[in-house]
């Protein structure tokens, strides 16, 4: 494929004995035999034979399979780059407890990318004279990993004249992953999100930890803790669109800490996000307001997440 082709893939998707489907945004592909990019399936397209299937998938689990079953366990890897590869296997049970996995017929390649000054724009918004704690938030793949990994860079690296100690709490090893994080960024890789988070506050005093994907009790608990000690947080979740605001029970026990200042929704393949002011959210909320007060602002100069 022309490298100009590459460069616009998001998820490329592989079966065993199957056509290979690459996505640009959310439109599928299939990759003729000639190289080029088709969008209807015909006997000219390249399929993966057991060899081809089974090459991508050691070299992808870095020739170890045994190194990799803790996540492989939970249905993904990260590679060296941080991309996350989604699997669809059989699962191997003991003693009523999931064990391991065999039988890998599918993998899922979402394409983790550096997007410099993609949160810029907030950052002005938000963070030129204070360090709020706030929630990022949007459906797969709307970018919020290299929103934060962005966010990480350049508070740690001197935005609005000030060196932020950052932590990165990386579980998935997805927002570091070998990218530029900042020069004052301090990084747990592969951690659960609720043990590094005590690690990072009892250990390395920052001023705001970073984490991805919070979505049970434990993570919920662990950052009650951190703020229990005087640290801010940068967090995401998943979530469709401002209505399910309501209905997310994690946003529901984060907001619950009354610790959080904003929430962040981005939006997928689109250049505008919203920014919740949530004090005012929850107070307009206590008084039965419907207003909620969103608004809304196009990305500028930094670009698209």
């Amino acid at each position: 494929l022309d490298k100009s082709i590459i460069s616009l893939i998001t998820e490329i998707r592989l079966r065993r004995n199957k056509a290979v489907i690459v996505y640009i945004k959310q439109t599928p592909y299939f990759i003729s035999i000639g190289g080029k990019l088709v969008n209807h399936f015909s006997q000219n397209i390249i399929s993966l034979d057991d060899d081809s299937f089974d090459f991508i998938t050691d070299r992808l689990c870095n020739h170890s399979f045994h190194t990799n079953m803790n996540t492989m366990i939970d249905g993904y890897i990260t590679t060296k780059g941080g991309s996350r590869v989604g699997i669809g296997a059989s699962a191997v049970y003991k003693d009523h407890s999931l064990n391991s996995i065999k039988d890998i017929n599918s993998l899922n390649i979402r394409i983790a990318r550096e997007h410099k000054n993609c949160s810029r724009e907030i950052l002005n918004l938000l963070f030129t004279e204070k360090n709020p704690s706030i929630i990022v938030a949007g459906p797969v793949l709307c970018g919020k990993t290299t929103f934060l990994r962005d966010f990480s860079r350049l508070l740690s690296s001197g935005f609005a004249g000030r060196y932020r100690k950052i932590t990165i709490v990386d579980e998935r090893r997805e927002i570091a992953g070998g990218f530029d994080v900042g020069i004052n960024t301090d990084v747990l890789s592969g951690y659960e999100k609720a043990k590094g988070i005590e690690i990072a506050t009892r250990t390395l005093s920052p001023d705001i930890i970073v984490c991805d994907e919070i979505g049970n009790m434990n993570e919920l608990e662990a950052i009650q803790y951190g703020f229990s000690t005087g640290v801010n947080f940068a967090v995401s979740i998943h979530m469709k669109d401002e209505e399910n605001l309501q209905r997310n029970k994690i946003i529901q026990r984060l907001l619950e800490t009354g610790e959080f200042d904003y929430l962040v929704l981005l939006k997928s393949f689109t250049d505008e996000f919203e920014i919740i002011d949530l004090r005012s959210y929850q107070l307009e909320n206590n008084r039965n307001n419907n207003d909620n007060p969103f608004f809304i602002i196009p990305w500028g100069n930094g670009g698209r997440v």
